[in-house]
């Protein structure tokens, strides 16, 4: 089809968030580059490595001498694997090359798709072979969307590559005919759909969506736009409550998205947990609750049924005892932006303090629903040992988001603490306007701290030790740079 204008150039990943949200689609605002700086500092120490004779160091020192040492080991590491991989041959290694990206046209709209590779690699041997590398300093290879665009965009002898600087290998770019057609259609078939920025579909993508403080599911104070200038931190729930064990871990995956030095371990009881997570969700929802419960129970082991079941006989228990709920959805993510004044970096590097800077708050509810009287409400599903305790902080987050986002007077959270030997208990807290304000002015005073740490230096702010640490993904590294 002829077009009067140049073809609208999309990515790969940028389609795949709109599909998974609508609503991530547009401006967002300025969230930490860590992990992009990083990757910049990489490709261009691995070029000067690569032409001075293998002086890793030199080249770290050349390109990355403005990280802090935390990240500058990091950087050393990830230049020093890729100085090995490319060095394994005579080929001729061409960083950059002019035709740097490779583009599929869509059959029918005006719109091309798009993905880039950062090396060519040609066989003196044979110059008919050329193998083109993507460099990747993450886990994640390339997506097989991304994948379809590389393989259906190049000509013959051509031949693709991830350079997986993490793990110290080069993993071939492949698929099948069938595998890259249907990655195609899928492609043609989002970039053909309307979008709607009011379309908002929250859940686990909004960990790395740039819109949350923006698209209005995380809501900002009343009256407050968060602008697409604005520094932006986004956490987790989870990533709140273990402020109060050390400021460090949160620093490093929140502002400078380190790579962990090992996966966080689920034990068998928070195993066991998660599954009924997984099950009650599906049953909160359902017309008849036994049937699907029991249908539910034949996909999991002899062993768990039993867990299960008790699990859930425990929660029918309250459900009869307790304040009724009408369920609306499950595993709903709620939260709020906070707006608080602390620092911040311009494109320099340098740091200036008094800026306006947006934390947003995220929270996976078991399920949300209104009360009879209309009051909406939150469950908590607790599956360890049964408590009459709760954590203010926690139901605080909740509060705020919800009453947010509702634009609601009040709400009441449900705690249901399921395990244990004694009796089922439900702990249910309703605030109303004065408690919302104390329950904004404790998540504020939680978040506080995140706007005071260095946003470019990762040996800020320093550690605290404790029996936390045996648990921290990020033991093995903290402890080479303790002060």
């Amino acid at each position: 089809m002829y077009h009067s204008e140049p073809p609208l150039r999309l990515k790969a990943s940028d389609l795949e968030a709109i599909e998974e949200c609508p609503a991530s689609a547009g401006p967002g605002s300025k969230l930490p580059q860590a992990a992009l700086d990083r990757w910049l500092a990489v490709r261009y120490a691995l070029e000067e490595a690569l032409g001075n004779g293998g002086d890793v160091d030199a080249a770290v020192e050349a390109n990355a001498d403005w990280l802090d040492p935390v990240q500058r080991e990091l950087v050393t590491d990830l230049v020093s694997n890729g100085v090995v991989l490319l060095w394994t041959s005579d080929a001729d290694v061409l960083f950059d090359p002019d035709d740097n990206v490779v583009t599929v046209d869509h059959p029918e709209l005006n719109i091309e798709f798009a993905s880039y590779v950062q090396l060519d690699v040609t066989d003196p041997h044979d110059q008919g072979k050329l193998e083109r590398l993507k460099i990747k300093t993450g886990k994640q290879g390339t997506s097989t969307a991304e994948a379809a665009i590389l393989l259906t965009g190049s000509g013959a002898g051509v031949s693709f590559a991830d350079l997986m600087l993490r793990d110290g290998t080069i993993d071939p770019i492949e698929l099948s005919d069938a595998e890259r057609q249907d990655a195609l259609d899928r492609l043609y078939d989002l970039a053909g759909r309307e979008r709607n920025l009011r379309d908002r579909r929250p859940g686990w993508q909004c960990y790395r969506c740039d819109r949350i403080a923006r698209c209005g599911q995380y809501p900002a104070p009343v009256g407050y736009k968060v602008g697409s200038r604005q520094r932006t931190i986004r956490v987790s729930k989870s990533d709140v409550l273990h402020l109060g064990e050390c400021h460090r871990r949160l620093a490093w995956k929140a502002l400078h998205v380190m790579p962990k030095d090992t996966e966080d371990e689920t034990s068998e009881a928070a195993a066991t947990g998660l599954l009924f997570h997984e099950v009650i969700a599906i049953v909160l929802l359902a017309d008849d609750r036994d049937a699907a419960f029991a249908k539910e129970l034949e996909r999991v082991s002899p062993e768990d049924r039993d867990v299960l079941s008790a699990l859930y006989d425990r929660h029918k228990q309250i459900e009869s005892d307790h304040v009724v709920v009408e369920y609306k959805l499950t595993e709903y993510q709620v939260g709020s932006t906070l707006v608080l004044e602390g620092l911040d970096a311009d494109r320099n590097g340098d740091v200036r303090d008094g800026a306006s800077v947006a934390v947003t708050v995220m929270a996976r509810t078991d399920a949300v629903g209104r009360e009879l009287d209309g009051t909406p409400t939150v469950i908590e599903h607790r599956t360890g040992k049964t408590s009459d305790r709760i954590d203010e902080r926690e139901t605080a987050l909740y509060a705020v988001g919800v009453t947010r986002l509702l634009r609601a007077e009040s709400v009441a959270v449900h705690q249901h603490s399921l395990g244990g030997e004694g009796e089922p208990q439900c702990i249910r807290i309703v605030y109303d306007a004065d408690d919302l304000a104390q329950a904004e002015k404790l998540v504020e005073n939680l978040l506080a701290p995140l706007v005071t740490w260095h946003p470019l230096d990762a040996s800020e702010p320093s550690c605290s030790v404790g029996e936390w640490c045996t648990t921290c993904p990020y033991q093995e590294r903290c402890e080479r740079f303790r002060s």
